[in-house]
């Protein structure tokens, strides 16, 4: 009886674990004024603190994304739950080709990548998720769905 009731312990702990990362399903559209955008990169960032790891996402030619937290290997697995900074990236086509030179202090303190040419499609405080006003809580255990619509004169702190 003993060995029952701990082997179904064990058995609802495990099922429960999912991937083992325990990430929720995080979704959404992103639109500049009103118009959803193909081609933006999402970028969740947990806020300073905060447990979870970055995530990120690309949205289709209806502006739908999914992210994926950065040690998941299933594309679009979600993030983890918790309070996160939200930025989003908009290149002119062609132009999201990104470059780290080996050995610059960029790559080596581990900081982003730049974009090589091409011209920003949104106001440039969305590139950054410390400037974008953008806020997500994602839950646990729940699909969680963020509609981000953008305003191309957005300036922070107005």
């Amino acid at each position: 009886m003993r060995t029952a009731l701990v082997a179904a312990s064990l058995l609802a702990l495990l099922s429960g674990c999912g991937d083992g990362l325990g990430v929720s399903p995080v979704t959404g559209t992103v639109s500049l004024d009103g118009n959803p955008i193909a081609g933006a990169t999402v970028t969740f960032q947990p806020l300073e603190g905060g447990t979870g790891m970055p995530a990120v996402g690309r949205t289709d030619d209806s502006g739908k994304y999914s992210v994926t937290d950065m040690r998941a290997e299933a594309i679009g697995s979600g993030a983890a739950p918790g309070e996160y900074k939200v930025g989003v990236m908009w290149y002119e086509a062609g132009s999201t080709d990104t470059i780290a030179a080996e050995g610059s202090s960029d790559a080596a303190q581990g900081g982003a990548n730049k974009p090589v040419g091409g011209k920003s499609l949104l106001p440039m405080a969305y590139q950054n998720a410390n400037t974008s006003g953008l806020t997500a809580s994602v839950k646990a255990g729940t699909e969680n769905n963020f509609d981000f619509n953008l305003d191309s004169k957005y300036k922070p702190g107005k």
